[in-house]
């Protein structure tokens, strides 16, 4: 299932890597990054979650909030954290459940188009952090949502290979909007 763009968001409640509720009602009235990743020792995950980590000060003061969801357990995700800490929410999902809501696919294909085409991203991901490790969703292909501050998803970026979110460009008009 793919997300028709624009629409309401589609909410959820559940718990961040520390146990606390994330509800994504609970942000009405900010603009809300919702991004899905594969896994927190992801090398091209770990790029973008960097990538983030640099811009949210300045975005947070623009009323934004970020979310990352990741397919690693909890566990996981804090092992990562506590090496590299994050100033957004973080929520893990093993089962999977908020990718199938979002409709987040799998991908063998898209695993071997990063794999062949975007080493230097794999190079620059594992400086920051990631080391790739036995992965169950290593085909999980990455998806960004924005979403406004009423609510509604105002744009949908499935992406086309592992290593591929939303450009930058995009996010950056989106928080000046």
């Amino acid at each position: 299932m793919r997300l028709a763009m624009p629409c309401n968001r589609v909410d959820f409640d559940v718990k961040d890597i520390y146990g606390d509720s994330v509800q994504l009602s609970q942000f009405t009235g900010k603009k809300v990054i919702l991004s899905f990743f594969r896994d927190a020792a992801c090398p091209f995950c770990n790029l973008r979650v960097y990538e983030l980590t640099n811009h949210y000060k300045a975005w947070k003061d623009k009323n934004i909030e970020i979310i990352a969801v990741f397919s690693s357990t909890s566990e996981e995700v804090r092992q990562f954290v506590a090496k590299h800490p994050r100033p957004f929410r973080l929520v893990s999902d093993p089962g999977l459940d908020l990718y199938e809501k979002y409709g987040v696919e799998h991908s063998s294909l898209a695993l071997l188009k990063a794999l062949l085409f975007k080493l230097p991203r794999i190079v620059r991901g594992m400086l920051n952090g990631g080391r790739p490790k036995k992965n169950p969703n290593v085909k999980l292909v990455p998806a960004d949502f924005l979403i406004d501050t009423s609510g509604k998803i105002k744009h949908v970026w499935y992406g086309r290979d592992t290593s591929d979110h939303i450009p930058m460009k995009m996010i950056r008009r989106f928080v000046g909007a």
